[in-house]
């Protein structure tokens, strides 16, 4: 019997890439037998997300400490040294990183290993809301990186491979896309709705529209506060959600306080039920200027959350305008309000919209699919540089996606 590749993940060690490893680790199906995972956490929650890691089996993790907001020449040069020392250490059949700057410092790394690194961008630096020079600088180092040091670009949502095409970053063939997959049961169990609303302030018998998320520029939730006022003047009844927290929680608190939402709009601060309280909303909705392919809107399509959302790449590969959802334009409060509305006023629709996007997810997005097309990639990429386990792995006819 062949030895399992061996295969270090980079990573973050909080928000959606976290969440995307931590749930990529725990899909059923995965033979321990054929791949070995180690994980190097990155970021302020390293040694934490590294111990939680380790308790999976067949997992070894460990923690490096990097700053995740700002380029920090003297933690970021003992972060990329201490990776360059481990990979010539321990000898990987392939890296894959996740996220911009540990995809960067992992790459830089590798130099010289000759180990293939495999990378995600979970939303390429260089995205809407980015400042102009910052992103043309980010896209040139994106661009040295994937013509020199990536074996591929493991998109997660097609979105990505068409930004990076307006950048020029990598060929068109360097990339591929695994839409990150759901498991809904978690989020279909029996709740008490009652309770749940009561924990957030929320009166028993109002419905709920809500949102999950870090309080961020990126997702936007001053355009959150004017969509819930703007719902508000014509149905005063509804209440509103925020569920996170974040550096603009103090900022939004005082834009609703402005129009007069105090007694409707609750800033629940940070849940660990979050699928429970997803399925006491009416209507979930997503602010975002720009994601990558948000966990958080499969979470609502599987809790039975109609969702509203705004028109970015990533969340359009999840939500079908007027079939699994409605799309509206970015930072168009009232054009949010007025799909929320919709839905509110019209329960057959909403219902529509719950049917369709609960079988979407079912067939499209599920941790089969992601599983499947992250091995074949692993099996793929090892063959191709020369491992031999990964050589054994590969069938005839199985040497491309």
């Amino acid at each position: 019997m062949s030895q399992p590749l061996r295969i270090l993940l980079v990573t973050k060690s909080t928000g959606g890439v976290a969440e995307y490893i931590r749930r990529m680790l725990a899909v059923p199906g995965l033979d321990r037998n054929e791949f070995e995972f180690s994980v190097a956490c990155l970021s302020e929650n390293g040694p934490a997300f590294a111990a939680e890691l380790s308790q999976v089996a067949g997992v070894q993790a460990f923690s490096l400490e990097m700053n995740r907001y700002q380029v920090d020449p003297i933690s970021d040069a003992r972060v990329l040294f201490a990776l360059a020392a481990h990979l010539r250490r321990e000898r990987y059949d392939l890296v894959h990183a996740h996220a911009s700057k540990p995809g960067f410092l992992t790459r830089l790394a590798a130099i010289g290993t000759g180990i293939p690194v495999l990378y995600s961008p979970h939303c390429f630096a260089f995205h809407a809301g980015a400042g102009r020079l910052n992103a043309q600088l980010v896209a040139m180092l994106e661009r040295l990186a994937a013509r020199f040091l990536t074996a591929r670009i493991v998109a997660i949502a097609n979105g990505e491979r068409e930004l990076a095409r307006k950048f020029g970053v990598g060929s068109d063939a360097l990339f591929v896309t695994v839409h990150s997959g759901l498991d809904p049961q978690p989020y279909r169990g029996p709740v008490d709705v009652k309770a749940l609303k009561k924990s957030m302030d929320v009166p028993e018998e109002a419905l709920l529209v809500g949102t999950v998320g870090r309080l961020s520029k990126q997702k936007s939730p001053f355009d959150f506060v004017r969509m819930a006022a703007a719902v508000h003047r014509e149905r005063p009844e509804i209440h509103f959600s925020w569920i996170g927290s974040g550096p603009l929680e103090d900022e939004a608190r005082q834009l609703s306080a402005e129009l007069g939402l105090d007694e409707v709009l609750h800033f629940a601060g940070q849940r660990s039920n979050v699928p429970e309280l997803l399925q006491a909303m009416q209507c979930f909705v997503l602010t975002s200027h720009w994601e990558g392919f948000p966990l958080v809107v499969l979470e609502a399509m599987a809790a039975g959350a109609p969702v509203v959302a705004a028109d970015i790449l990533g969340v359009d590969e999840a939500i079908r305008n007027g079939q699994d959802g409605m799309l509206v334009p970015v930072g168009d409060a009232e054009a949010m309000a007025q799909a929320v509305l919709g839905q509110l006023n019209n329960n057959q629709l909403a219902d529509r919209y719950r049917k369709s996007a609960g079988q979407r997810l079912e067939q499209e997005f599920t941790p089969a699919a992601m599983l499947d097309g992250l091995t074949s990639i692993y099996r793929q990429t090892a063959c191709r540089h020369g491992s031999v386990r990964g050589a054994l792995m590969v069938s005839p006819g199985k040497e491309s996606l």
